[in-house]
């Protein structure tokens, strides 16, 4: 029988933790990915998931422009373009100056970004917030 002191214990298990740790935050990280803005709607970039909240301060994004989607959500409805709406923390306005970070995310409805294509656990990348 092999015998471990107690601070060859304590290291493994204080190792043990922390490998637990890490692997339960990899787990819930998010990858985000792109929106095109492609139904044919200008998208509005908003405070929360409804116009009531208020746009953000950012210029409307044409069709051609795409966001960073870190998530979806429900919030308000909109005609027969559902309920979900996306909350990005990129925008790329479609002319020529990339991709831009914004510090604060905005929430942009998924009807009329994309018709909902990725809302809804149909991107394994955009998960519920």
């Amino acid at each position: 029988m092999i015998r471990f002191g107690r601070r060859t214990a304590t290291v493994a298990t204080a190792m043990a933790l922390s490998v637990g740790a890490l692997i339960a935050t990899a787990g819930s990280a998010s990858a985000d990915d792109i929106v095109p803005i492609s139904v044919g709607h200008w998208v509005g970039l908003y405070n929360g998931p409804s116009t009531a909240d208020g746009k953000a301060g950012w210029a409307d994004i044409a069709p051609g422009g795409a966001i960073y989607a870190q998530c979806w959500t429900v919030g308000q409805g909109i005609g027969n373009y559902g309920d979900t709406w996306y909350r990005a923390n990129q925008l790329n306005y479609n002319d020529g100056g990339g991709w831009t970070h914004i510090g604060v995310p905005v929430y942009v409805f998924a009807g009329y970004a994309d018709g909902n294509a990725r809302s809804v656990n149909r991107d394994p990348n955009i998960p519920q917030c």
